[in-house]
């Protein structure tokens, strides 16, 4: 059986992630039958067909998918190597680093992360992404630098570290006919109308703890992200249970209000994720520092 190397690796690669194998030829600078030829040969040796054609796309068959990962993380190892720096001078570097965030995030941790950056570093470049069920092969194949948020899911090959906890608090527009600063209790936080935020972590945090109490809120209105809260709140007598962090940013720009929650939802730790074939670069370590400086314990 031949050995496979960095190139076929590569053909792989973008099979795997274009679902096209002329796509995968473009990306390459190769022709279509070069790259066929070779995927044929991957084929042999692992005696699987590895990809499935339906309808436009080239879709992994179950081994396809086991081995996508490691050999993403042998081709960054590959990409490090070819790039290494002893030293990374953030005053002259221009690097893009790519980061993965919630809504949340980019209201609460961005703008400080900006202002410093611009200070300290004010080449380096930053590209937000959206967290999602892809973010963990995004890291693997480093497409992604870093995650921030709430994502249990990210254990074998990945470090994490916390930054700080989350925790709910309700906002109300200020001059609201039935709540004011002082208190809130738990009937009146029933009986009130609701904007839903509908988000993986949030949504079922404070869903779960309803329906252990048998309580269910009044939802009048479910939007897909915390961007928008703000200002429907402002502009109607409906309320919002929202991540404290982010009611200290909303707070800052109208007319709203932030009362305590009647009731102890849990809270959540906000970390860094990064996947171990970047934890020794030293642009890697060097803006990991930052985020843990700038934002553990209290953002």
């Amino acid at each position: 059986m031949f050995k496979l190397d960095s190139r076929l690796l590569q053909i792989f690669y973008y099979v795997y992630k274009l679902k096209n194998v002329s796509a995968a030829a473009d990306a390459l600078g190769m022709s279509q039958p070069a790259v066929s030829n070779c995927l044929n040969k991957i084929r042999q040796h692992f005696n699987d067909p590895l990809f499935l054609r339906v309808g436009n796309e080239m879709l992994p068959t179950e081994l396809a998918k086991q081995i996508f990962s490691p050999i993403s993380e042998i081709l960054n190892k590959i990409e490090t190597v070819n790039n290494f720096k002893v030293d990374f001078d953030p005053t002259h570097s221009d690097q893009l680093f790519t980061l993965a965030m919630t809504d949340v995030s980019h209201l609460v941790l961005l703008p400080k992360l900006t202002k410093f950056l611009k200070k300290y570093a004010p080449s380096v470049r930053i590209k937000i992404r959206p967290i999602s069920r892809e973010t963990s092969y995004q890291m693997a194949n480093g497409e992604i630098d870093f995650a921030i948020g709430f994502l249990p899911e990210l254990e074998q090959g990945f470090y994490q570290q916390q930054l700080f906890l989350q925790y709910y608090v309700v906002i109300s527009r200020k001059d609201h006919p039935r709540i004011s600063e002082k208190s809130l209790d738990v009937a009146a936080y029933i009986r009130e109308s609701h904007v839903d935020v509908d988000t993986s972590i949030g949504h079922y945090h404070i869903e779960n703890e309803l329906s252990n109490r048998g309580l269910r809120r009044n939802i009048l209105m479910s939007i897909p992200s915390y961007l928008g809260v703000g200002l429907i709140v402002q502009e109607t007598d409906m309320i919002a249970t929202v991540p404290y962090y982010l009611s200290e940013v909303l707070l800052a720009r109208g007319n709203l209000q932030v009362v305590s929650a009647p009731l102890n939802f849990p809270t959540y730790p906000v970390r860094q994720y990064w996947h171990t074939s970047c934890h020794h670069q030293t642009s890697h370590q060097w803006l990991r520092k930052v985020i843990f400086d700038l934002f553990s314990q209290h953002p």
